[in-house]
């Protein structure tokens, strides 16, 4: 989930590839919002994902959308996975 992440977002080559590495390169593109924004995610049905990364992203993704609200920018964030996806 991390490399989709790094690939949709064009994160720099030194990206860490951890959760953390990720939300501070997302809170850039965060502040970058100057309107109310929807960020869709899709795994596709040949990818299988761990639930804890699962976990982790969504976290992640909440962390981002609490710290949109707190500027007054409203994040939502959709994430959709394939029904036999999740191990």
């Amino acid at each position: 989930m991390l490399a989709c992440l790094a690939t949709h977002f064009q994160f720099p080559d030194c990206f860490g590839n951890n959760w953390d590495a990720a939300y501070d390169l997302l809170l850039d593109k965060v502040d970058a919002l100057a309107v109310d924004t929807s960020w869709r995610f899709s795994s596709g049905s040949a990818v299988h994902t761990d639930p804890e990364a699962i976990t982790s992203f969504l976290q992640l993704m909440q962390d981002l959308v609490d710290y949109a609200s707190d500027r007054g920018i409203r994040l939502q964030v959709e994430l959709f996975l394939d029904s036999g996806e999740v191990d």
